[in-house]
């Protein structure tokens, strides 16, 4: 770890010194401790969810921000190299800094910046956690927005702070009947052990057959597991009717969000309402064991956009897994779109005037595709 002090100019407000602190990586429980202590979901930042990442080929460079020994602010990153293309990174739901101070944003983003330089990175993405401080300060250092999303840059967040029966009364009246059919109807939820992961990848997989996404394999899940459940950051739910598991839920709590990773169903008992089941049980879960919020963790932005505006749910959405988690009656969450910042200052020059066009160059089309597939 290399550690750099920064004295920080006088201002009105403050004239303390701040630490910065480069690592490559590694489990820092301070760092994860900061940022569990923040609200909303913040996983993604995390050194476990990094130690994940690592499974699948990523690398990671953490920059932590403390003042009088205590983390304030931070960015991590995570990189890899794509054949053919170099290396690529990305900072998804970050960097973070809970204050709006806008010249510590300014240090913090110069050192990402710095970093991405020393790692030779040819596309470097940044993807904020909300809007705020970076939005503001990112294309003061050279980052522009790209249609590219890192992280889910869109969601709903159920308030778990109400009683059990106000959650359930603002949910959709058919998710409501769902959810009692379920119960009625012989779907039982339970708690997962790491031999249940099997099952679960075999329901991810016919889901992902359906719907024409890749997903990972067994071991990516079981390695997850390995990292993730000692910390009590990895829950596994499933559904089932008759001894027959018919769907099946990975979450992640961090915090005080429990965020919904991954889904898998069989296609089968639909009218059972297995999938209802198993939200509403992850939900009981969640509150009871004193979790403000449970993130569904990604719809469809355009969908998102429109119900913020005040429109209704477009057509091309009405069977999408966006509908289904509408109708649990939460709130619809629109995160800031990802910046990116071009090393290559021909390349940057003709982006900063072409904008998502250069998008279209396979170059960026294949590093994009590694936040999809890894």
């Amino acid at each position: 770890m290399i550690s750099l002090t920064k004295k920080r100019p006088q201002t009105d407000s403050d004239n303390s010194s701040y630490m910065f602190d480069v690592s490559d990586g590694g489990k820092d429980s301070n760092w994860d401790s900061f940022l569990s202590g923040l609200s909303s979901n913040r996983h993604l930042q995390s050194s476990l969810w990094s130690a994940v990442k690592a499974i699948n080929g990523w690398r990671t460079k953490r920059i932590t921000v403390s003042q009088a020994g205590r983390i304030v602010g931070g960015a991590q990153l995570l990189i890899r190299n794509v054949r053919c293309v170099g290396s690529i990174g990305y900072v998804p739901k970050g960097p973070v800094l809970p204050s709006e101070d806008r010249v510590l944003a300014d240090d913090l983003l110069k050192r990402i910046r710095e970093m991405a330089t020393a790692e030779r990175l040819r596309v470097l993405f940044v993807q904020p956690p909300e809007n705020g401080i970076f939005v503001e300060r990112l294309a003061k250092h050279g980052f522009r927005t790209c249609p590219v999303e890192t992280a889910p840059s869109a969601t709903i967040l159920v308030d778990l702070s109400s009683d059990l029966d106000t959650i359930l009364s603002r949910m959709t009246k058919g998710m409501r009947n769902g959810v009692r059919r379920s119960q009625n109807r012989g779907i039982t939820v339970r708690e997962g052990t790491k031999n249940d992961l099997s099952t679960f990848h075999q329901l991810l997989t016919a889901t992902s057959g359906r719907r024409g996404f890749t997903t990972f394999d067994l071991e990516y899940f079981q390695g997850m597991w390995d990292i993730l459940e000692p910390e009590g950051c990895f829950k596994l739910f499933l559904a089932e009717l008759n001894d027959e598991a018919v769907s099946a839920q990975v979450c992640v709590p961090f915090g005080d969000t429990v965020v919904a990773k991954q889904i898998g169903w069989s296609g089968k008992h639909s009218r059972l309402h297995p999938n209802e089941a198993l939200d509403w049980f992850t939900i009981r879960w969640a509150k009871d064991n004193g979790y403000k919020y449970y993130d569904l963790e990604g719809i469809e932005r355009a969908a998102a956009t429109a119900i913020i505006n005040g429109h209704s749910l477009p057509q091309e959405y009405a069977a999408s897994p966006t509908s289904f988690k509408l109708r649990l009656g939460g709130d619809v969450v629109l995160y800031p779109e990802a910046y990116c910042f071009i090393a290559n200052p021909v390349l940057r020059s003709i982006y900063n005037r072409v904008g998502f066009q250069v998008v279209q160059w396979s170059i960026l089309q294949k590093a994009i595709s590694r936040f999809r597939t890894s």
